[in-house]
């Protein structure tokens, strides 16, 4: 019977023991913070303040962030300043833009292209320069970057059998969501600005196809007057525009012009 009584004792004694382990164990996984899953991730180098187009970039202008590999890596991206640094930038580069290969050159190969205008005209395309005033260039609002629309007046002498001769003014839009590649003259060396300085502007280098650059130089030699209008930032529609004459601004806005109709 004494053996029997010890055995019973000693069951229970590990019973005891298991239930305040298990309490235990519950009591450490209840309280225990999540662990968070670390995220890996990759170094990239990034634009830290706007870098001018066809500017040299320096070690203040850029830096490096933590790209995290869950999300695609973009096409081309450099991890190291390094790489980055003493590069010519292609177009403008603005703050926290990740910095491509498509986006800078080297100054060798910028060098030995004897052009750095060259350099950043896309395949396909041309660059053609025209003269602008205060009114045609937006007040002077024009960067390099920004898309535009010519808008173009033709003051023509028209010949009626009826009537004899007749001035016949109209306006349209001709060319539109033209790339500006520089505005005033271009440096002549690589990284130098432009020299323009702060006087007017007084010219626009634009870039469109060649058949566009022989109708544009026809526009200008031919046309009363023209002038350009900005788009606004990526907007790149094309619209389909009225020719503008008297009769229809008579017609528009109700001028009552005698002989002009309704």
């Amino acid at each position: 019977m004494k053996r029997s009584g010890s055995g019973r004792i000693f069951v229970l004694l590990g019973l005891v023991l298991a239930l305040i382990s298990g309490v235990g164990v519950f009591y450490v996984l209840a309280t225990a913070e999540p662990q968070a899953t670390p995220v890996q991730t990759t170094q990239l180098v990034v634009s830290f303040q706007q870098i001018p187009g066809r500017s040299e970039i320096s070690p203040d202008q850029i830096g490096q962030v933590e790209w995290p590999q869950t999300v695609p890596t973009p096409t081309g991206a450099f991890g190291t300043t390094a790489d980055v640094v003493g590069k010519i930038a292609k177009n403008p580069i603005y703050p926290g833009q990740t910095i491509n290969t498509d986006m800078v050159i080297s100054k060798g190969d910028a060098e030995a292209q004897h052009s750095n205008a060259a350099l950043i005209i896309e395949k396909g395309q041309v660059a053609v320069a025209i003269g602008v005033g205060l009114d045609s260039s937006v007040a002077e609002a024009l960067q390099a970057g920004d898309r535009i629309d010519l808008i173009v007046t033709y003051n023509a002498q028209i010949q009626n059998a009826i009537q004899g001769s007749s001035q016949y003014e109209v306006s349209q839009k001709t060319l539109e969501n033209v790339l500006v590649l520089q505005v005033g003259p271009w440096p002549r060396q690589v990284g130098e600005q432009s020299s323009q300085g702060g006087g007017s502007v007084n010219v626009l280098t634009l870039q469109m196809t060649e058949q566009d650059a022989i109708a544009l130089r026809h526009l200008q030699n031919t046309a009363s007057s023209y002038t350009f209008v900005l788009r606004a930032a990526n907007d790149e529609q094309i619209f389909t525009t009225e020719p503008v004459t008297l009769e229809y601004l008579n017609k528009r806005f109700n001028f009552n012009i005698p002989g002009l109709g309704q």
